[in-house]
């Protein structure tokens, strides 16, 4: 191979890994944990008569990020509280609401998205006791990237804030 082929090789060689470089460095910087810029705010746990099995938790999720997130699961943090915990959504269906779980709770960017009465909550299902008002469950919310987030909702009658 000649000295000028050999030095149009390195050449062309060079300005790939130049472009490569470029591109690489000139793309989306890094997203935060979807933890670190989802604001829970106002979560509460609806009291229920006693014996009642089943209850629901509410709250706004706040997506503070240029991205969208998911909230993809929840959990009570002391395995006394409940046998299963689900996220749910009511639907109007055949004109009638009919509730049922989902795998995820989209978290558009930089937008609100209330779980209330009526639309996306979280369920409490199997309770191991029962919740009186003013009690505080601590729970755990996680995301799609598994980053997650501990909570203290408070045991309250049901509001529409």
């Amino acid at each position: 191979m000649s000295t000028h082929v050999k030095q149009t090789v390195i050449r062309y060689g060079l300005a790939v890994i130049t472009v490569s470089i470029i591109a690489g460095c000139g793309g989306d910087k890094p997203t935060a944990p979807a933890a670190e810029v989802i604001k829970v705010e106002n979560a509460y746990i609806r009291a229920m008569p006693p014996g009642q099995k089943v209850t629901a938790m509410f709250m706004k999720l706040e997506n503070t990020s240029a991205d969208k997130h998911r909230l993809v699961g929840a959990e009570t943090i002391e395995s006394n509280i409940s046998k299963a915990v689900e996220l749910h959504e009511h639907k109007h269906i055949n004109g009638m609401m009919k509730m049922g779980q989902v795998p995820f709770i989209e978290l558009q960017s930089n937008d609100m998205t209330a779980l209330q009465p009526g639309g996306y909550h979280v369920m409490l299902i199997g309770l191991k006791q029962d919740l009186k008002l003013g009690d505080k469950v601590a729970m755990k919310l996680t995301f799609e990237d598994d980053s997650s987030v501990q909570i203290e909702p408070e045991v309250k009658t049901i509001t529409t804030d």
